[in-house]
């Protein structure tokens, strides 16, 4: 969608995260019975069981966080076979098989762990691992039995998840630390800061998933710079689909920061935060060693100029944060996702009078709704925040 708001790519938008979550199935792992239980030989879950249970959640909080899909997967294995053996235990000691258990004995477990304050996330993995090491209950994994699936419903009523009210970051914090070293001189700076620099920009100035930069490209037909600099227009690369498609695609257009000739100091501080600037500037780095049309190209040795994953995206938005408050002498923050870029920006938007509508088909999002939801943060409790 066009975002050509002087309030949502102006100054009062910066200064005030398509990961679309992966589902993770561990079916192709390859296990000749579990060593916990002293049992028999107990396949591992078909393609799909684990998607079947719901714990794609876990999955994708590890890949926001910018760890690799593999090894997401090795700590979910892990982390199902620490399940797996308690459960087993808690079996031992009312002499139960947990491998061949009743329905009923997987419910009186996960019942005395849900009273111990356990969340529904949480009690979902329970399920998983119960499920990768259980025979079929009737022909049905036990995952998917009527009585668990109506067990999970009942915690997610009792104990629903709940949602930060504020960020778990400041905004101005960052968006301060942007307008000095490590980040600036921007002609001057490593790529490594100039390619994290630009990544977090365009993502809180044109509220786009990671998914949706992925798919931007310097093709000529596809990146255009406005005389003066006082604009840029950015597509996506033909056939992509975003999450929510819309019926008349628009380009992401980023409108420039109070770009020169500066009549005041804080002027060409607010430049430092352009938008426009750091694309121009990275893109012209980037095309010495670029391999792709991609807008977004690796800049470490192994993978230098080939498309850079939205894992690895993810990763530069929150490595960018965190330099942000290291280099303000601040502690980095805590549980940082890429993703929280969106809520922050859109509700700074919607502080700034933005109009709900305006933020909503810029972010993609189908309906205000979704955001009053999920994603609107009380922006003025962060400190700093103004």
């Amino acid at each position: 969608p066009t975002i050509s708001s002087p309030v949502l790519a102006g100054p009062s938008m910066v200064l005030g995260p398509d990961i679309s979550p992966r589902r993770l199935s561990m079916g192709d792992s390859r296990q000749e019975g579990s060593p916990l239980t002293g049992g028999g030989h107990h396949p591992p879950p078909p393609p799909g069981a684990v998607e079947a249970v719901g714990v794609a959640s876990e999955g994708a909080q590890l890949i926001a966080s910018g760890l690799s899909t593999e090894v997401v997967e090795t700590i979910l294995q892990k982390l199902y076979a620490l399940k797996w053996k308690l459960f087993t235990s808690w079996c031992g000691e009312r002499q139960q098989d947990p491998a061949n258990c009743p329905v009923g004995t997987v419910l009186e477990f996960l019942q005395a762990h849900f009273s111990t304050g356990l969340a529904h996330s949480t009690l979902k993995v329970y399920v998983a691992a119960i499920l990768a090491y259980h025979a079929p209950l009737g022909g049905m994994p036990v995952g998917k039995a009527p009585l668990v699936v109506r067990f999970l419903r009942g915690v997610l009523r009792l104990r629903p998840p709940t949602r930060p009210l504020v960020p778990t970051w400041d905004l101005a914090v960052v968006l301060e630390a942007l307008c000095r070293p490590p980040f600036e001189p921007i002609e001057e700076i490593p790529v490594r800061f100039l390619t994290i620099k630009t990544a977090l920009l365009l993502a809180l100035t044109s509220l786009k998933r990671v998914g949706d930069l992925q798919a931007l490209s310097v093709a000529p037909s596809h990146l255009e710079f406005a005389p003066g600099m006082t604009k840029a227009f950015l597509y996506p690369r033909p056939g992509y689909v975003p999450k929510v498609p819309t019926n008349t695609p628009q380009p992401v257009v980023l409108q420039a920061l109070c770009p020169p000739p500066f009549r005041e100091p804080d002027q060409q501080k607010l430049n430092c935060m352009c938008p426009v600037r750091a694309l121009d500037a990275y893109v012209h780095r980037a095309a010495l060693w670029r391999k792709s049309e991609q807008l977004f190209v690796c800049y470490g040795p192994a993978k230098k100029g080939y498309p850079a994953s939205k894992e690895t995206l993810s990763r530069w938005i929150v490595d960018a944060i965190s330099t942000a408050y290291e280099s303000s002498d601040l502690p980095s923050p805590m549980g940082v996702k890429a993703h929280s870029t969106r809520a922050m920006a859109a509700s700074k938007a919607l502080m700034a009078g933005v109009p709900i509508q305006d933020i909503c088909n810029a972010a993609g999002w189908s309906t205000p709704h979704t955001f009053v939801r999920f994603y609107n943060l009380d922006v003025r409790a962060t400190p700093g925040s103004s």
